[in-house]
């Protein structure tokens, strides 16, 4: 048990520099058996509840369509006034925005590529090792296949960060492969978006290969590690992504057939007395794989805040309003009787003169939620995951492949109607038919805004799905004015810039194309 906390402790080393290119020796310690590599993996390349600064893909939701600023009326916390410039510049999609975050402060700068890196090194560290240790076959196997899965979802996350998406311009620069966890130079170039993605295919068919090979009680644990539905789900959504129509409808319909899992209907929701259910919980007959801190999830929509007073002068007494709520653009998707409205977005309460009021849209959902003996809502970050792969994707991947496809629009009604027919009022569901063409993809293609939203999905959609224009309003810092600001079409920032701390830590990264400076409408 001392050798594990040893190599556990190299590598937190490596997580807390941020330095992926130069990991610290792990000489230290030679792991000699599967048993021990399975359990490093724990620590080394699957995010942990605990750990806060897993931002793995939280800060996106600053980015999209999905969140709006607030239109309660209110005064900003001056307290507060270098994080506001901050995110004023993350919001509006400055050029220079990660240069704001560090000269100003009052937010993280951004360690999502840092995380996925360390995470990534503890893979291939596992994967260096495993080889050499004893254990019996299926032992190895196991302790392969989850390494190869974790490995391939870090890549495909940063590639759709970092890189031109994949249908878009497959040849532009992704990020840099690194697939051992040997000492290097720190100058690591990046590879093509189309390179990125093939080793991601490569590293999930193998992983389903070993999945498949063991006993079938191992394929699939309701636990935090990865299991085989998980990797073909990854599966069906990175094919969806290539536009490989029929292996991500392939790959969908695998997850689809699997008895471990069933929708949820929302008619028969039984919530806890907060009112909300958490859908990334382990007994949600629809959750497969989970991961990531609610912390971290939050953190952009929820850590800021609003000071408020009432006409008589009075302050909040409790629960301020935050900032960022669910975007009245999304609100207005929803159809009347449909039950994700109220279950999967939060409705904010804070005190004022001494009662509890109604405020906004909380720009998250689907985590455990508590509240106070006010009626204020947070979400619950001890012990709770934040993200879970779900069965609603595999009917969405399956709706849209099968649309896209134009040969079966048959399948795709049938998927999509299925998936809908448990998340209507038995009053309201209504099955939609005779669709077929581009009526059909825009419709599973809003369908799946409705059902995936605040899960990590909207802004990697955005990018395949055209780069479209839209607009929002950020509220200014002198109380109310609204100022407005447009994401042009094929806009250079849906590929996102490297922040400079990243581009210090590795001299070979390219920075990507820059947008000029975007001035108010």
């Amino acid at each position: 048990m001392k050798k594990f906390f040893i190599l556990l402790s190299i590598i937190a080393m490596g997580t807390a520099c941020g330095d992926f290119l130069e990991p610290k020796s792990q000489s230290e310690y030679i792991p000699r058996s599967a048993d021990a590599l399975n359990e490093t993996l724990l620590g080394s390349a699957y995010t942990r509840v605990e750990v806060q600064a897993d931002d793995m893909l939280g800060f996106l939701a600053i980015f999209d369509d999905d969140i709006m600023c607030t239109t309660i009326e209110g005064e900003l916390n001056e307290a507060q006034a270098s994080s506001f410039i901050s995110l004023q510049a993350l919001f509006t999609w400055q050029p220079d925005a990660w240069f704001v975050v560090r000269e100003f402060g009052g937010i993280n700068q951004g360690s999502s590529y840092q995380v996925h890196y360390a995470l990534i090194r503890g893979a291939n560290a596992v994967l260096d090792y495993i080889d050499t240790v004893t254990g019996t076959e299926n032992e190895k196997n196991n302790v392969k296949a989850q390494a190869l899965a974790l490995r391939a979802f870090y890549y495909f996350n940063l590639v759709n960060i970092w890189g031109a998406p994949y249908n878009y311009d497959k040849t532009a620069l992704g990020v840099p492969l690194k697939t051992t966890s040997a000492l290097e130079a720190r100058s690591l170039p990046r590879n093509t978006v189309e390179e990125v993605y093939t080793q991601i295919v490569e590293d999930l068919i193998e992983a389903e290969r070993l999945y498949k090979s063991l006993p079938v009680a191992w394929q699939y644990r309701r636990d935090y590690r990865t299991n085989l539905p998980m990797v073909q789900l990854l599966l069906s959504r990175v094919y969806l992504y290539m536009e490989q129509w029929t292996n991500a409808a392939i790959y969908a319909l695998e997850v689809i057939n699997n008895d471990n899992f069933s929708l949820l209907d929302l008619n028969t929701l039984n919530v806890a007395a907060n009112g909300y259910y958490n859908f990334a919980n382990p007994n949600s007959p629809e959750a497969i794989w989970r991961f990531g801190n609610v912390n971290s999830l939050t953190y952009w929509t929820n850590h800021f805040t609003i000071l408020r007073r009432s006409a008589s002068g009075q302050s909040i007494s409790n629960g301020f309003p935050r900032f960022f709520n669910a975007s009245d653009d999304l609100l207005n998707t929803y159809e009347p009787g449909d039950l994700r409205r109220e279950n999967y977005i939060v409705v904010e309460r804070y005190r004022m003169d001494n009662a509890t009021r109604d405020g906004g849209n909380l720009a998250f959902g689907k985590v455990a939620i508590q509240r106070n003996a006010q009626g204020i809502f947070s979400p619950m970050t001890g012990g709770s995951f934040a993200y879970s792969f779900r069965l609603s994707e595999a009917y969405l991947n399956l709706a849209e492949a099968a649309a896209c496809l134009g040969t079966d629009p048959g399948t795709a009604l049938w998927a999509l109607n299925t998936l809908r027919l448990n998340r209507f009022t038995v009053a309201d569901y209504v099955e939609i038919s005779g669709v077929s063409g581009q009526d059909l993809i825009d419709l599973v293609r809003l369908e799946r805004r409705r059902e995936l939203c605040f899960e990590g999905h909207r802004w990697f959609d955005l990018r395949r799905q055209g780069m479209p224009s839209f607009t929002r309003e950020w509220r200014d810092m002198d109380g109310g004015t609204t100022l407005s600001y447009t994401l042009n079409e094929n806009d250079p920032f849906y590929t996102l810039p490297f922040a400079p701390n990243v581009m210090e830590l590795n001299t070979a990264l390219l920075q990507n194309p820059l947008p000029e400076v975007r001035p108010a409408n």
